[in-house]
């Protein structure tokens, strides 16, 4: 579990790193189809409308064939943000890179980077780790992480360099919950939470509590959480108030071209991030403090949509989780 944390704390180190860089930026951008984990040149690229990273599986009912795609950096590019826009966790933003031993330092305006499957995992190797222990930690065997190209492993004795990354397929994610308990971070942000008195009058506190309430008052699950649907679907009527899930500082709003039409992105500032999607109008702007109930859109039918709906995104630690776990049991069965 160290290693773990320690793992993380490698990851947002490499996201800080490239926020010192030229900034890279546009909301948008060619995507090019991929099947495997990393590019084939022989392939005929497709495009495909982002986050929608998955194609129908023919072998019917819920099975996804998940896929990997291509992105060509824009000038201003945030690489953390473009995780929260395409729907994937957020550890896959530091395996885009050519190989695990190029430097996210290295990207520039023009690159096409690789945005792995999601079934892989994303690892930053730290100091005096092997391959035989990543791959216990992750609970697959040693040949998995030599026999993917992108890790440049030639054996299972290879010396690995702190900073490197490599991909696991189908690698186990980390425990959350425990996670959550020993992560210094959320403890420092709890501390603050109970030695500073909420203040009255306007609301302006961005720190929430992470008792998360539903988005919308009513409405039905019409898709749940699932391989290649990491949301929840809720049909309600067109115009239905959307509410802010918990208190938190607006990181994103608007209409996104990526596939969810309008939407509002939330920062909880406790390690949790809420999406709302499909919005037919946005009442936030980036860089507001919204407070739990707050109202901040509409429901609509925009983007990658079919009927009125709002898509509902929540990330733990940058993971995609299902909502549920976290929702009061109002409106919990589908």
């Amino acid at each position: 579990m160290r290693r773990r944390v320690a793992a993380l704390c490698g990851l947002l180190l490499l996201a800080l790193t490239w926020a010192a860089q030229p900034a890279l930026a546009s909301e948008t951008g060619p995507a090019q189809l991929r099947t495997s984990a990393t590019p084939a040149p022989e392939a005929q690229p497709l495009r495909v409308f982002l986050p929608l990273t998955l194609i129908g599986s023919q072998a019917g009912g819920d099975a996804v064939d998940l896929v990997a795609f291509t992105y060509r950096l824009q000038e201003g590019d945030d690489l953390t943000l473009l995780a929260l826009e395409w729907g994937i966790d957020s550890e896959a933003i530091a395996c885009v890179t050519r190989s695990g031993q190029q430097p996210l330092s290295g990207l520039r305006p023009g690159q096409i980077i690789m945005i792995p499957n999601p079934r892989y995992r994303c690892h930053t190797v730290q100091e005096g780790e092997t391959v035989q222990q990543i791959a216990q930690d992750y609970g697959v065997a040693v040949e998995v992480l030599q026999t993917e190209p992108w890790n440049q492993i030639e054996n299972a004795d290879a010396a690995l360099e702190a900073g490197q990354r490599l991909l696991i397929l189908d690698g186990i994610r980390p425990d959350l919950a425990e996670l959550r308990q020993g992560q210094p971070v959320t403890a420092t942000v709890e501390a603050a939470i109970q030695a500073t008195p909420v203040p009255a009058g306007p609301a302006t506190w961005p720190y929430g509590d992470g008792h998360f309430n539903w988005p919308v008052q009513e409405g039905v699950i019409s898709q749940g959480f699932r391989a290649g649907h990491r949301a929840l679907d809720i049909a309600a009527p067109l115009g239905t108030p959307v509410y802010a899930a918990d208190n938190g500082i607006v990181v994103k709003s608007g209409y996104s071209s990526d596939g969810y039409g309008g939407r509002v992105i939330i920062d909880h500032q406790i390690d949790y991030i809420t999406l709302y999607a499909h919005l037919s109008q946005a009442l936030v702007e980036a860089g507001d403090v919204v407070q739990k109930g707050q109202l901040i859109g509409y429901v609509g039918s925009t983007g990658n949509s079919t009927g009125p709906h709002i898509h509902f995104e929540l990330r733990d630690f940058g993971f995609l989780i299902d909502p549920r776990t976290l929702l009061p049991a109002q409106m919990a069965a589908d």
